[in-house]
């Protein structure tokens, strides 16, 4: 099996490429990225005048066509198969109600296009609609869509019977390789308002891109009042704009940067706009003024709230005059946005702690590039605060991850990956902060976590690093990594490096996470004491090399606690006859001082 280490010793040097929108010569079709869960929002529950719509359910509704030479079309399908798309599939969430059965419009560019190729498809309704006693109309759409770097989904509207056309882009803020599924909708009153002889047509243009799957379309009233709350936001000032999910205490921010974004996207304009921002525990109320309609305000300040160990839910509501909490478009008024303080667990994503009916995760790995030699996936991480210690790094496993699979994690500097490299930085006490081998368990893989051990704490001066892991390139042996994409990160949070290659950015929050603790003069070290037997059946032993007054706690590969006690003196046992057989870690904390063995279960 090849192995990683023989990589570290090498920095390679090429372009730093900062948006995956500019990467398509660099990574393959990621054709595996899994979504593992996906946002399913409801449609819009408010009173409106529906002017037209068609549901695909007559063929003769629509023409087809496309701009090249070759006959990659549009259909319409009533296919309920999962492999369309190569596997962004057909609608399968019962909560999105849409009526595919009867027929929806299906661009499955995967299928009908090859690498290399282009697409430029059209589907165009053959009648015409009247909208002219509605100078303010919404195009709405159900839609299932994933999108490779070249997609572009396109709705245009003629209306002089289809002479000229004006393009309305869709999708622009979805994130590649990602299934989405979801009621759209799209203000297109400056084509079609108030006109009586209205063309719509769908747009696909691409190369052997994945798949939009489109039905129910609607064009309805645009409603007078319709003020939004979007793109919720909580930074700490000095995080670089990065949003972490989790931070522990002690890496908190002097300050964080809180607010949002007001989107007008009623007819009438919308006066006194306020916002405010609720978690409960603290809030901060803002005043953001008159908002015209189609135009989109930031609201916020720079604020220092308490923030404890803790999980914080917060409700960014945005108010105006002409719209009140009882009218039916009220609903989104109100965004949300979640954070954690914790002990000693950091992580960039939220998976977990994100509102559950927001949470959209993907997964990439090992192998979803064009790489011969290994990948790594890596997360940013600003330390403060003092000494800082990283004992561990914990991954989130994504569904295809095989048991078997060897890695290893690494702490690597910012400049050193930014500039292609992939050597570990050296700690204060001369370690080089990279593990061992680990190889993935088949309860790892259940368990969709594996918890991988630093052989001693990585002591690191306050900065920002990048919590890594390393990969190797198999065909059996996979590990993949959940990927949290439902707060959207600067460029550099979520970092791929394709060893001999590139840096790209991911642009999401890879499920990559460190264990921090801070060091004091009473730090426990792995050497200070000893955990036997090992591999152990009925009991642990602990001896120490010092006295200590600490506790005991015994966990599960999950991070479930299943045995503690206490250590006074030299000397403990725990009673391990209940558990099962498997892998456990035996961590001793003393004030803020922790240490980690790991220990097998055996009966």
């Amino acid at each position: 099996m090849k192995k990683i280490y023989v990589l570290l010793g090498a920095t390679f040097f090429s372009t730093m490429v900062f948006s995956q929108k500019n990467t398509a010569n660099k990574l393959k079709k990621e054709k595996n990225a899994i979504t593992e869960q996906m946002p399913t929002p409801k449609k819009e529950h408010q009173t409106k005048v529906t002017i037209w719509t068609n549901d695909f359910s007559t063929a003769a509704d629509w023409a087809i066509s496309n701009n090249t030479s070759d006959q990659q079309d549009w259909v319409i399908s009533t296919s309920t198969a999962t492999t369309l798309g190569y596997g962004t599939g057909a609608w399968v969430d019962g909560s999105n109600t849409v009526t595919n059965e009867n027929g929806y419009a299906l661009f499955d560019s995967d299928a009908v296009g090859a690498d290399g190729g282009n697409q430029d498809a059209l589907m165009t309704y053959t009648g015409t609609i009247d909208c002219s006693a509605y100078p303010n109309v919404v195009l709405e759409f159900n839609q299932r869509i994933r999108m490779w770097q070249t997609t572009e989904t396109i709705f245009e509207v003629s209306n002089d019977g289809g002479t000229t056309w004006t393009p309305f882009s869709v999708n622009l803020d979805k994130s590649v390789s990602t299934l989405y599924q979801e009621v759209g909708q799209i203000n297109i009153s400056s084509a079609a308002g108030g006109q009586a002889n209205v063309k719509v047509r769908l747009r696909y243009i691409g190369s052997w891109d994945y798949a939009w799957l489109v039905d129910d379309l609607k064009i309805i009233e645009q409603p007078a009042n319709d003020v939004r709350s979007i793109s919720p936001f909580y930074a700490g000032t000095n995080n670089e704009g990065i949003e972490y999910g989790r931070t522990p205490v002690v890496h908190l921010d002097a300050s964080y940067d809180v607010g949002g974004y007001a989107y007008n996207f009623g007819a009438a304009a919308a006066t006194n706009v306020a916002a405010d921002v609720d978690f409960g525990s603290f809030n901060f109320n803002y005043t953001v003024g008159a908002l015209p309609s189609g135009d989109t305000l930031m609201y916020g300040n720079t604020e220092n709230p308490s923030t404890p160990v803790g999980v914080y839910s917060g409700l960014y509501t945005v108010t105006s005059t002409e719209e009140l909490p009882a009218d039916p478009s009220y609903t989104n008024n109100v965004a949300k946005r979640n954070f954690e303080v914790t002990t000693n667990l950091y992580s960039v994503d939220g998976i977990g702690v994100n509102p559950a009916e927001l949470q959209a995760t993907a997964s990439l790995g090992s192998n979803s590039f064009d790489t011969p030699t290994g990948t790594i996936f890596a997360n940013m991480y600003h330390l403060r605060g003092g000494d800082n210690v990283v004992n561990s790094i914990e991954i989130m496993l994504g569904s295809g991850t095989t048991a078997n699979t060897q890695i290893q994690v690494a702490i690597i500097d910012t400049a050193t990956l930014f500039a292609d490299g992939s050597q570990p930085v050296v700690d204060l006490n001369g370690n080089e902060a990279l593990s061992n081998f680990y190889v993935i368990t088949a309860a790892d893989v259940t368990n969709g976590k594996a918890v991988v051990f630093f052989n001693q704490g990585i002591a690191l001066n306050d900065g920002a690093y990048f919590a890594s892991v390393l990969t190797e390139v198999s065909a059996t042996d996979v590990i993949r990594i959940l990927d949290d994409q439902t707060v959207a990160q600067p460029f550099y949070a979520s970092m791929i490096h394709l060893i001999g290659d590139a840096t790209f950015s991911n642009g999401n929050a890879l499920g990559i996470r460190l264990n921090t603790s801070v060091a004091n003069l009473d730090e426990i070290s792995s050497a200070d004491f000893s955990v036997y037997p090992n591999p152990a059946s009925e009991v642990i032993n602990i001896n120490s090399s010092k006295m200590l007054n600490a506790t005991i706690s015994v966990t599960d590969l999950t991070g479930k606690v299943v045995k503690t006690s206490t250590i006074n003196g030299l000397t403990a046992s725990v009673n391990t006859s209940g558990l099962n057989n498997g892998i456990y870690y035996v961590t001793i904390t003393n004030g803020n001082s922790t240490s980690t063995q790991k220990v097998v279960i055996t009966k």
